[in-house]
């Protein structure tokens, strides 16, 4: 069988180094035909590396789908503004799609884009990887196993970096809600399809709170300037002191947001124009730091999702109390306990189970692509679906769930308010039908 041919759209961090790689691991299953990209430099650098030709490198998203259909599907990456009309774009021009998350920055593009693809009978997934990824499997499994018993409460947190939040939420291109999306779309939809996973299904009411406490303007004074590199007299003592963190010798993906150029030379240059060298007490950032989001389940299970932007190592964490067990997990460390409140081994264990005193520990398998082995398999499961036909486990419909959650606990952390999921819900269809004409 040959490989699946696809179409790029966006040549950025996650198109080049998140999915794009796999097509290089794996040439008998996937290859990258066209590649849109609006930066010469990185649209080159994805041709050169997937061996596309000229006339099959473009501009713009706009340029592709002008075009005869190149392939059957497209990996949608553009930026979040961007998918609302380049996913419809899509859809209707007969490609099946795999779209970057966000599905898009409003609740009603959202519907829009799933209420599209449905129209046109076409394949739409998107790119929640916690679903993917081994730690987050065998933790769901636990889970539907039963091995809890009943889910009584969960307590799951988004614990991102310091350096995370300064770089993509701060002074990156998700800071400002008005150009991108809230922070608990952007960060968090991922959470929130999980736990929607976990929960065999969509919460009944929710509630959130949050605030941007810490990257405000009123945290310094008139002394400190607008970009690190104007002379800031306290860079020796903060923490988020730009050439500290992208003039470093490792190229971390911070680095490589940078500049496509790595070299100390470019990446000084880029330090004095690009949204990176700005103090992050004097940017233009409207997005919460922290959060947390309060959900009533049908079981009458209550689930919170804390996240905030000042942890020492980006992990995820995750408490849940059964009627039979507790469960911590922790992804820094990719480690599950369970404590069993019956003791003893007598529920089936993990093929990696070890008993630690009263703890049954298990360690899954690691993986070596991004997201903990999440997005190579992601990658895997949309070419299986589209050579195979086999089901998506984050389809278009099924993934809409939790970003619409997410709207609502914006609307809720704005206005004060509980919001009802199923009337919430029902809001947002009719007014993406009336949108849509």
């Amino acid at each position: 069988m040959p490989p699946l041919e696809m179409v790029l759209l966006g040549a950025g961090n996650r198109g080049y180094y998140a999915y794009g790689p796999y097509a290089l691991r794996y040439p008998d299953q996937l290859r990258f035909v066209a590649v849109a990209e609006p930066d010469d430099a990185k649209r080159e650098r994805f041709a050169r590396d997937h061996g596309i030709p000229a006339e099959r490198q473009f501009r713009s998203w706009e340029d592709v789908l002008a075009q005869p259909q190149m392939a059957a599907a497209v990996l949608n990456c553009t930026m979040d503004r961007d998918h609302l009309p380049s996913a419809l774009a899509a859809l209707d021009a007969g490609y099946d799609m795999l779209l970057e998350k966000p599905i898009a920055s409003e609740a009603q593009d959202c519907m829009r884009i799933v209420q599209a693809a449905e129209r046109n009978g076409r394949l739409l997934q998107i790119c929640h990887v916690l679903r993917y990824a081994p730690f987050f499997t065998a933790l769901a499994d636990i889970v539907h196993s039963g091995r809890l018993g009943e889910v009584i409460s969960v307590n799951h947190n988004e614990n991102l970096s310091y350096l995370h939040m300064a770089h993509s939420f701060v002074r990156g291109n998700w800071g400002n809600a008005e150009r991108s999306a809230p922070m608990i779309l952007a960060k968090c939809c991922h959470d929130l399809d999980y736990l929607i996973w976990l929960m065999d299904g969509a919460p009944v009411t929710l509630s959130s709170t949050g605030t941007t406490q810490w990257f405000r303007h009123d945290r310094v004074g008139p002394e400190i300037p607008a970009r690190c590199l104007d002379g800031c007299p306290i860079a020796e003592e903060c923490g988020y002191y730009a050439p500290r963190i992208y003039l470093a010798e490792a190229v971390s993906f911070m680095v490589a947001a940078l500049s496509p150029d790595h070299s100390y030379e470019a990446r000084r240059s880029a330090l004095e124009t690009s949204p990176f060298g700005r103090c992050v007490y004097r940017c233009d950032n409207t997005v919460v730091d922290h959060q947390v989001v309060s959900m009533l389940f049908g079981s009458g299970a209550t689930v919170t999702l804390t996240m905030q932007g000042f942890s020492h190592v980006e992990s995820r964490m995750t408490r849940i109390d059964g009627s039979r067990a507790t469960l911590f997990a922790d992804e820094s460390n990719n480690e599950i306990r369970i404590y069993d409140h019956y003791h003893g081994a007598s529920w089936p264990v993990h093929p990696t189970s070890k008993f630690q005193g009263k703890a049954e520990v298990i360690h899954p398998p690691l993986a070596s692509s991004g997201h903990g082995g999440g997005d190579f398999g992601l990658m895997q499961a949309f070419v299986e679906t589209m050579t195979q036909g086999t089901s998506p486990a984050t389809s278009g419909r099924v993934s809409l769930e939790s970003h619409l959650m997410a709207f609502a606990a914006e609307e809720s952390r704005l206005n004060s308010v509980v919001v009802n999921m199923e009337e919430y819900r029902e809001r947002i269809e009719q007014a993406a039908l009336g949108a849509a004409g």
